[in-house]
């Protein structure tokens, strides 16, 4: 005791930090170990009643751990990439269970790279989009039909009595609000062209605060990604900034934190980086 007493905050800190990983290693390996120990019935050849109490009293595993390590170890017999993934408990099951609805014999290399990659929420949003992706996928094939929750615009009343007015006179509702944000369209595009113009090539991560507005004016302050609501928090650049250190606003896209994990997961380099860290 008087030894840890001893140690500096920053020590200690770090002895923690060190102690905890270990610590979530061997409990991913012991998860890891589950199947095979209730395929040779090892649980009873030890005296233990279930699986599940071998798993509760050697690691204090609840009976929902012990029966999901079970669940995905037999979803992913035939995917080796996350099989053994699994198996060495570099990744935990807490990760690999959020892909193991969508993964497949083609997808496991993939797969397998992102949940090294990415964060659990990350996963979370990522699976999603690739769930959405299949829907639309099904969608345009004859005889599938999806059913979406509805969505509804909330106008203020003048506006709703203008447009009401302008359409008991015959004029075309939808074609006028597709011109307008034609032209809202339009006429973003021209800004952010005369902004890239007149930008110069720059060192600095600093984002202009002009280039700033014009992102926001053309996507709001919701990330950029289809379907997703979440607030932007981080502004992407879809080129590469160390090989194009330039801030043109027609390659930037505001996205939240999940979805820039998810963009930069594309990057080979980055994978390369995040994996040496």
């Amino acid at each position: 005791m008087d030894t840890i007493r001893s140690l500096s905050d920053e020590v200690l800190l770090e002895q923690c930090v060190k102690f905890g990983r270990e610590a979530l290693l061997w409990r991913n390996k012991f998860r890891a170990l589950l199947p095979e120990v209730e395929r040779r019935r090892l649980y009873r050849k030890k005296g233990y009643k279930s699986v599940y109490e071998f798993g509760e009293r050697l690691a204090g595993l609840s009976m929902a751990q012990v029966a999901e390590s079970l669940n995905v170890a037999e979803r992913l017999e035939n995917k080796p990439a996350l099989k053994n993934l699994l198996e060495s408990g570099e990744v935990s099951v807490n990760k690999i269970v959020r892909v193991v609805s969508i993964a497949t014999v083609e997808n496991d290399g993939e797969l397998a790279e992102k949940v090294q990659i990415l964060s659990k929420n990350a996963l979370e949003v990522f699976v999603r989009d690739v769930k959405l992706s299949q829907e639309s996928a099904l969608e345009s094939l004859p005889g599938q039909t999806i059913v979406r929750a509805s969505h509804s615009i909330e106008l203020d009343c003048d506006v709703e009595r203008e447009l009401l007015r302008l359409q008991e006179k015959g004029i075309d509702i939808n074609q006028l609000l597709r011109e307008i944000l034609n032209k809202r369209k339009q006429e973003i595009m021209q800004n952010k062209g005369q902004i890239a113009k007149e930008l110069p090539e720059s060192s600095s991560r600093y984002i202009p605060a002009k280039v700033r507005n014009v992102i926001q004016q053309e996507y709001g302050n919701i990330c950029a990604s289809e379907r997703c609501m979440k607030p932007s928090t981080d502004v992407h650049h879809t080129r590469r900034f160390g090989l194009n250190p330039s801030h043109d606003p027609n390659f930037l896209a505001p996205l939240c934190k999940e979805h820039h994990q998810i963009a930069h997961s594309l990057d080979v380099k980055y994978q390369e980086l995040r994996r040496r860290g």
